[in-house]
């Protein structure tokens, strides 16, 4: 399966269905998107495996966010995305300062220290709480390793490689 692939929902009474229908049963309940390990707890407690678990709730997660993708393209709302806001009208000061609705800093989860990154391009303004940074690096990152590729157990390879050089020479 390609990266760029949407697996689809499992058949209904599966084992791997179970993590789909218990990650949308925490989205209805809490109205936040859960963490993996949210949900892989309750799957393992329920007696299944926790790769499997990991492994589908990656799928679910994807298939939620591109979900979520598609309403706000079509112009669409949602209350159960904790990262998104409707489009708010802002006032600019006199002063130049903008404030953040508490809406919006919440759904853009900034941080306790406040910082996010902001650049203009073609008269549009953008930020990004680093968190989100984050996230965006990490997402490309996995869209360019391929399969049962480790980063670190590569570092790791080549940082031993180069001391037993240098320990030779």
């Amino acid at each position: 399966m390609s990266a760029t692939t949407i697996k689809k929902r499992p058949h209904a009474g599966s084992a791997t269905a179970r993590v789909w229908e218990i990650a949308d049963e925490v989205v209805r309940k809490t109205g936040a998107i859960p963490t993996g390990r949210q949900v892989v707890d309750i799957y393992v407690a329920e007696g299944f495996h926790e790769s499997t678990g990991f492994t589908q709730f990656s799928h679910w997660k994807k298939a939620h966010r591109d979900h979520f993708k598609r309403g706000a393209a079509d112009g669409a709302t949602t209350q159960t995305d904790p990262s998104s806001t409707t489009s708010m009208q802002l006032t600019v000061g006199v002063d130049g300062r903008v404030v953040i609705p508490s809406e919006m800093r919440t759904a853009m989860q900034i941080g306790a220290d406040g910082k996010i990154t902001a650049r203009v391009t073609d008269g549009e303004l953008y930020m990004i709480a680093p968190r989100a940074a984050i996230r965006r690096v990490q997402e490309m990152v996995r869209e360019t390793v391929t399969g049962g590729e480790s980063l670190a157990d590569e570092l790791i390879a080549e940082r031993r490689a180069e001391a037993h050089l240098e320990d030779a020479t």
